[in-house]
């Protein structure tokens, strides 16, 4: 049963509503101290006024989400902290000396609202617009804390889930396949052309310092981007010859513009991963400006019947645009295969 009932206590719920209890009865019997109504003890007043302090603190628990929904503080903390300070004071107001002339009617005694009490009522009219400004203040400072905490947390989810979808990219460029067919077209540039095979080795050296390095990058410049897809695009093209071709046309002031990293190429090997090629059919990839985005295209040669298309590179470029630049990215799947790419300023 004890365990049952510490449970209990330490449900967030229960939690809220023993705080507004516990402090709204502590305010009231302390304002009750202060005050003192008829000016001797009287234990009807003493709860009343317990009692008042619980009403006044869930009527200003329940008004905040309104005020806010109304007011936002994002938008407009100023304003929404006068807001409440004033809102808070008026309901507080119209609860306690409605309810103390309804008890003072019960009474019959009508012994509260004479002029000789009046210095009562205006001290309860102070206390009431003091106990708002202090409460709305000390409600702004806690919002503003679990906010701030709030956008911390999210910041590092963001941030994780960003390095997993980096993560993802580079283990689709460190694939063994990939470096499997690079070390057979090296081993047969070196029984035939040795010069090439160098270039060949620079260019793999290049496109792998370029993904160990930008990988944890959140965006990087087309022009970067662009020099790792030239590289790609090498070795792609000794392994491939004529039957594979890249035409990139881009306009200067593109350049200095922002994208994920590996976006590009990825749309490039996924491209050479999913159409057949040959002397009588080339693979040519087209990157162009249409609209102010990027468009990444290749007529469909056919494709592999080995290799299903699971999407999952360009789920993983949509994902990064969603979370780098709140942007989406367009598919175009007919007789083209076409992807347009916001650029990021």
């Amino acid at each position: 049963m004890k365990w049952i009932s510490k449970d209990f206590l330490y449900q967030p719920t229960v939690r809220i509503h023993l705080i507004l209890i516990f402090t709204g009865f502590l305010l009231g019997i302390l304002v009750y101290g202060f005050v003192n109504f008829s000016g001797f003890q009287s234990t009807s007043e003493f709860v009343l006024s317990g009692l008042l302090g619980i009403l006044l603190s869930y009527a200003a628990h329940f008004s905040n989400p309104l005020i806010s929904r109304l007011i936002p503080w994002k938008r407009q903390p100023g304003l929404r902290l006068l807001s409440g300070i004033l809102i808070h004071a008026v309901i507080g107001q119209v609860l306690v000396f409605g309810i103390l002339w309804i008890y003072d009617q019960w009474l019959g005694a009508s012994s509260l609202f004479i002029s000789d009490t009046k210095d009562i009522l205006l001290k309860i009219g102070i206390l009431l617009f003091c106990t708002a400004l202090i409460y709305n203040i000390i409600y702004f400072a806690f919002h503003s804390y679990y906010e701030y905490s709030k956008g911390q947390v999210m910041e590092a989810q963001l941030k994780r889930k960003q390095i997993q979808l980096q993560l993802t990219a580079l283990k689709s460029q460190l694939s063994p396949h990939f470096l499997f067919n690079s070390i057979n077209t090296l081993s047969s540039l070196f029984q035939k052309d040795t010069q090439k095979a160098e270039l060949f080795i620079r260019s793999l050296a290049g496109s792998y310092e370029y993904v160990l390095h930008k990988y944890e990058s959140p965006l990087v410049s087309v022009a970067e981007e662009l020099s790792f897809v030239q590289a790609y695009y090498f070795l792609m093209k000794t392994r491939f010859g004529e039957q594979f071709r890249l035409d990139i046309q881009f306009p200067d002031y593109v350049l200095q513009s922002k994208i994920p990293p590996l976006t590009l190429q990825m749309l490039v090997e996924n491209a050479v991963k999913h159409n057949v090629m040959g002397p009588a059919q080339p693979l040519e990839v087209k990157m162009s400006i249409m609209d102010e985005r990027i468009k990444v295209s290749n007529i469909k040669t056919g494709k592999h019947k080995k290799i299903d298309s699971l999407k999952i590179g360009l789920r993983n470029i949509a994902s990064r645009y969603e979370l780098l630049a709140n942007k989406s990215i367009e598919i175009i799947d007919d007789r083209s295969f076409t992807v347009t790419l916001p650029l990021i300023p």
